[in-house]
């Protein structure tokens, strides 16, 4: 990635203190009567899909050289 990024040294890469998930989550239309709740749940399946986690997998690839995100997904 350094080859990527003139100028820039990576200092730490790979602790675990480095970790940070990102999350999905539908809130609940009874709350939130305007929510667009069939459009939040669709969103949630792609990012679960074998689709979406591929995107997520690639991302960063064609600009640094590495993804920038790892794709976890769990049902």
């Amino acid at each position: 990635m350094e080859d990527n990024l003139p100028g820039m040294t990576i200092l730490v890469e790979g602790d675990p203190a480095l970790f940070n998930q990102y999350g999905a989550i539908a809130i609940n239309p009874e709350n939130c009567p305007d929510t667009n709740i069939e459009g939040a749940r669709a969103f949630i399946d792609w990012l679960e899909s074998p689709e979406g986690q591929s995107v997520i997998g690639e991302y960063g690839k064609d600009r640094f050289g590495q993804a920038l995100f790892v794709p976890n997904a769990r049902s």
